[in-house]
């Protein structure tokens, strides 16, 4: 499609944790220069030209655009996965960038000509339209084969992506680059020959092996719009409080190789549709590239992470924990998370082998001790409560331990770990607030009902005895005060 769906985001929890795809989102305009004339004729009744021509203007504009670097790439980059630097179990997933530009994989395109045609009457949508960006994955596996390939990017200027011929202090030598054609060396506005930028050297028979072919970068890239409710994000990506948050994501095509360091690359393809390998991998048909040169590429982020492969995924780390086989074919006496001990206690030793762990305590009273502490995923049952309910204070939960001479906080903590996480619930904490309030209100009416009974008790006697009611003169004062509001509010009948 052409644009994104506008969506709007609904206040029901489960339609925020929806994705939208959508295929691409080609800007208004490319980046590039334009030249825009506007004429004017003015014709007669008979629709005949009665001026010369001469009404008409010519303006050049230019829309301008990353293309050799990211001028804000600490904006321009939402997040890419794995993260720098990350170590896990990455070998059966594809690299890939978020960019937070919903058009940029779009803004220019891998063919030697712009892909997209007119729309003809009656279509609404677009085909296929390649990204002109790529995620190319390397690792020491390829140094091995191919010794010329430097994984570490290289800092140069945009001149040296020119032929030496056309530009003299460029150091691309005879190698290739997107100026493989050039007759200038023209540039876009904004570009200068001496802009810094990082860039790659790729053997060719290297790029051809593990490069995406033209049809794969139709694939490689793709938009997407989430919900951004609950979900951080990061300088650029959308305004605080936004409901949605429009991202498109560029892929890789390779997968990472277990126990390596792999330099993932996000790369500009512009133009290099004569480069591009056929979709199985191999050269492009009839061309006539020298195989022993390379392919100069820039590159517009680089990152690396490291794959550990199966043999260090979580359910493995897990089993290994307190001298457990990492085969899982042995285990260990005991696989609980617990603290060393080679004292002599018999009773400090059971509680530390029950994942016990002595914490500092400040008392109420103002004093410190040191009281025994364990959490709540301990693999040791309690067949019955040693605390009776409800309970009013954490004091109340307090154990004290006679065979170490300590108190076990171990329910108390757990207590008022649970009091804070309900009092932090908007729709308990209110509903709380109210029952209390409607339990101190009862009590109050309750209160006051045995007061007024105690009050009216020889007033309502007097009532049904009209002779009784000159025992008002023998009434206390509060009695007499409460019978003259009953006259004055309820008339005799």
């Amino acid at each position: 499609m052409r644009l994104s769906p506008k969506i709007t985001a609904a206040p029901n929890d489960q339609l925020n944790e929806l994705v939208f795809f959508v295929q691409h989102q080609l800007p208004g305009l490319a980046d590039g220069t334009y030249q825009l004339t506007v004429s004017q004729r003015v014709l007669d009744s008979a629709g005949n030209q009665v001026d010369d021509g001469s009404l008409s203007r010519t303006y050049h504009f230019a829309v301008l655009g990353d293309r050799f670097q990211l001028k804000t790439p600490s904006t321009d980059v939402f997040s890419v996965f794995p993260e720098d630097q990350a170590s896990g179990e990455f070998d059966t997933v594809l690299p890939h960038v978020v960019l937070t530009q919903p058009t940029f994989p779009w803004t220019r395109y891998p063919t030697n000509s712009d892909p997209v045609t007119a729309l003809q009457p009656g279509e609404d949508f677009d085909g296929d339209v390649p990204s002109w960006l790529a995620v190319l994955l390397f690792d020491e596996d390829d140094v091995a084969q191919f010794p010329g390939l430097a994984l570490t990017p290289a800092d140069r200027q945009v001149g040296d992506l020119f032929p030496t011929a056309l530009y003299a202090s460029s150091s691309l030598g005879n190698n290739y680059s997107y100026f493989n054609q050039a007759t200038n060396t023209d540039l876009d506005v904004g570009d200068t020959l001496d802009k810094p930028i990082s860039t790659i050297d790729i053997p060719l028979p290297l790029f051809w092996q593990t490069a995406p072919g033209l049809s794969d970068l139709s694939l490689l890239a793709h938009i997407r719009t989430v919900s951004l409710i609950n979900k951080p994000t990061a300088t650029g990506a959308a305004d605080p409080g936004e409901a949605l948050g429009t991202f498109s994501v560029v892929f890789g095509n390779r997968l990472p190789s277990h126990q390596k360091k792999a330099y993932a690359y996000l790369v500009s393809l512009e133009e290099l549709q004569d480069f591009l390998p056929n979709s199985d991998g191999t050269p492009p048909t009839g061309n006539s590239f020298d195989p022993t040169r390379f392919l100069r590429l820039a590159v517009l982020k680089s990152w690396t992470f490291f794959s550990t492969g199966e043999s260090a995924t979580f359910t493995n780390d897990l089993l290994a924990l307190n001298g457990r086989n990492p085969l899982g074919n042995q285990d260990a006496a005991d696989t609980t998370l617990t603290l060393p001990y080679s004292g002599s206690n018999a009773g400090v030793k059971s509680a530390l082998s029950m994942s016990y762990v002595p914490l500092n305590h400040n008392l109420r009273t103002g004093g410190q001790t040191v009281s025994w502490y364990r959490g709540p995923l301990a693999p040791y049952a309690i067949p019955k409560a040693s605390i009776a309910y409800p309970i009013a204070s954490p004091d109340q939960a307090t154990h004290f331990d006679p065979t170490t001479g300590m108190f076990d906080v171990s329910y108390a903590a757990a207590w008022t770990l649970g009091r804070q996480l309900a009092l932090q619930d908007t729709a308990f904490s209110s509903a709380l607030y109210v029952w209390k309030k409607g339990l101190t209100q009862a009590v109050v009416n309750q209160v006051e009902n045995e007061i007024l009974g105690e009050l009216l008790a020889p007033l309502i006697a007097a009532e049904s005895q009209p002779a009784a009611l000159s025992s008002i003169r023998k009434l206390t004062p509060a009695q007499a005060l409460v019978h003259k509001l009953v006259f004055a509010l309820q008339p005799w009948k």
